[in-house]
């Protein structure tokens, strides 16, 4: 066991990737986002998503895609890569078929599988997109062309933008516009409150078997103003004074000692 749970009596990482979804504190952007997502998927058409890095997209996006069990949807996910070709082949792959080697070719075996699912399932198919700020015009175009197509007056394919703020400027852009007037969801995930802070940060250390105590409450107020409610800020800061705690014998850890932390952060 690492030091500085033996320390604080943790029995697992308080925090970080290793929570599991189940043990997700779901707050109220979470609910609101989940809302918009059924919403999406039921009426159909172009989603986006955006917030700053850090802020929780793929954490939302994997909670409420949990969710999907029960629904007739198949979920075809792909990741950064900037290169059209290759984000075309692994969409093609997601859905279960050998790829082409040409852009046109891959666009036509999306739109083949899609329409297979939809007429044989009874299934919609959503793309997820994620750091689409990333993607070259003529790909973002591409994708609203394949969303042209309905059938029985649903749309088999339903469209998620997700990227950093920047991608609602770029979907802004008058090359864009086509795409930008047909989205139906338009969602930026915000930070925690100061409150939802010291409650992410109360449900983090019970899930690891920890005492709530171990921060007070003007070291939740610290750690609030440091990291400006953003997730990945929040647990970064906390692991650090844990950490750091433990190392100098130190708890509770109060406001000004995850001050020192922050102090070490800069220094280094």
């Amino acid at each position: 066991m690492s030091s500085y749970r033996q320390f604080h009596g943790l029995c697992a990482p308080a925090f970080g990737k290793a929570i599991g979804r189940s043990n997700l504190l779901v707050y109220p952007h979470l609910e609101e986002f989940a809302d918009e997502m059924d919403t999406l998927l039921e009426d159909g058409g172009v989603g986006e998503l955006s917030g700053e890095m850090g802020i929780g997209k793929t954490t939302a996006l994997r909670w409420w895609l949990g969710r999907l069990e029960e629904r007739s949807c198949q979920v075809c996910y792909a990741g950064s890569n900037r290169h059209a070709t290759a984000l075309l082949q692994g969409l093609v792959e997601n859905l279960g078929v050998s790829p082409a080697r040409h852009r046109a070719a891959l666009l036509r075996q999306v739109s083949q599988r899609v329409e297979r699912a939809f007429h044989e399932q009874r299934k919609k198919t959503l793309v997820i997109l994620d750091d689409a700020h990333l993607l070259e015009d003529g790909l973002l175009e591409d994708m609203r062309l394949l969303t042209n197509f309905e059938m029985d007056a649903q749309d088999a394919l339903v469209l998620l933008l997700v990227g950093h703020p920047a991608l609602r400027k770029k979907l802004q852009q008058p090359v864009h516009l086509a795409l930008w007037d047909r989205l139906r969801m338009r969602y930026r995930l915000e930070g925690l409150s100061r409150d939802e802070t010291s409650a992410y940060i109360d449900h983090h250390l019970r899930v690891a078997g920890g005492n709530p105590e171990l921060f007070t409450a003007d070291a939740r107020d610290a750690v609030f103003e440091a990291a400006q409610g953003i997730p990945r800020r929040i647990n970064t800061l906390a692991m650090l004074a844990l950490k750091k705690s433990a190392s100098r014998r130190v708890t509770p850890i109060d406001g000004a000692f995850v001050a020192t932390v922050l102090s070490l952060v800069k220094s280094n």
